[in-house]
């Protein structure tokens, strides 16, 4: 929740925004967690290219615009399968980068029990090459996993990627940021055990890329390094209570609305995920969304800058209802406390 004193509409209007595109909300996986509700029975669209890359060069003139980029679905990769456009994955990555943004690209890695997984891994490596000019350059590319009780085979599934990856590298480093929940950490620790029992080097590394030789610390603390070409970030979300997600018992409930659309940094960042059902919305998790249309009634994509003002207007609206509803909430609260203390020394006196 933003500060009270704050104005959450005044957060669009002058703080940076990452852009994220959910480009499809189709899923191989029906995840009991899934803040989505993404999965089989989703319906198999996707944000054509031409879309996002109108939306990436309108916002690279806008001086809010972080240049970071967030693909994610669903998942992205059922476009191999299921999707008309040819090479739609690698398009967008490249389109990314060419275009001077950090790119995270979002993925279960279900396919890498698939035939599909060549065509893909070559795709993965072909970008990372097309956009590394010395050996072993750092791109501005992050791969991100998820590493959780509720991913089916989530721990095959990203040694495999790890491990494939490393294998195929030649002249770039890959960057893959593993994600979990607080109660699925010790998954870290197996991950790691099992990596070293393949053969791998895997050690801990600096923030400056010196190694750190005591391997005791919670490993979600460190950045890791397999093979000197793969380097592993943890990050050790939040299980929210949207979408499926309402299901589980201990998910966390966000206020609503919800004006939790910050990342944290200083300053913190705005996230504006696009879907594949044409809604642009703020965050991602759970609670009321505050969410705008990003096409015409005849399917047509909207400007971004008219997108921008709807948002702050929204946010303005679902703001002003919260204080409004917060307030009688409140006096609610008070008036009965009243009564209650009255009742009380009414019943004293009686006696």
């Amino acid at each position: 929740m933003l500060c009270r004193n704050s104005s959450a509409a005044g957060a669009i209007q002058k703080l940076p925004y990452i852009m994220i595109f959910k480009t499809t909300h189709y899923c191989w996986n029906n995840c009991p967690h899934c803040c989505e509700s993404a999965g089989a029975n989703m319906p198999k669209k996707y944000i054509s290219s031409a879309i996002i890359e109108n939306y990436i060069k309108q916002a690279i003139n806008d001086p809010k615009f972080s240049k970071d980029l967030v693909f994610t679905g669903g998942e992205i990769m059922s476009a191999y399968k299921y999707h008309n456009e040819p090479n739609y994955v690698k398009n967008l990555l490249n389109l990314a980068l060419n275009n001077g943004c950090s790119v995270d690209i979002k993925t279960n890695a279900g396919w890498t029990l698939t035939p599909m997984r060549n065509i893909i891994f070559d795709d993965m490596v072909d970008v990372l090459s097309a956009h590394s000019i010395s050996s072993f350059r750092l791109i501005p590319m992050q791969v991100s996993l998820s590493l959780d009780r509720f991913h089916p085979h989530a721990m095959q599934k990203n040694i495999d990627f790890i491990t494939e990856m490393s294998r195929r590298q030649k002249n770039s480093t890959c960057v893959i940021n593993i994600s979990s929940f607080g109660q699925d950490t010790d998954m870290i620790d197996e991950m790691l055990g099992k990596l070293r029992k393949q053969n791998n080097d895997v050690h801990p590394i600096s923030v400056f890329g010196g190694t750190n030789n005591n391997m005791s610390p919670a490993p979600q603390n460190d950045m890791w390094s397999v093979n000197g070409n793969i380097i592993l970030r943890f990050s050790i979300g939040t299980l929210f209570d949207g979408g499926r997600a309402k299901n589980i018992e201990n998910a966390y409930h966000t206020p609503m609305p919800q004006f939790s659309f910050l990342t944290p940094g200083n300053p913190p960042k705005v996230l504006m995920a696009f879907d594949s059902f044409g809604n642009v919305t703020l965050g991602e998790n759970s609670g009321k969304k505050i969410t705008v249309p990003w096409r015409n009634k005849d399917g047509t994509p909207r400007p971004l800058n008219n997108i921008k003002r709807d948002l702050e207007k929204q946010t303005a609206i679902e703001e002003e209802r919260w204080i409004f509803n917060e307030t009688n909430r409140r006096v609610a609260q008070s008036i009965k406390k009243d009564i209650n203390t009255v009742l009380i020394l009414f019943k004293s006196k009686k006696r």
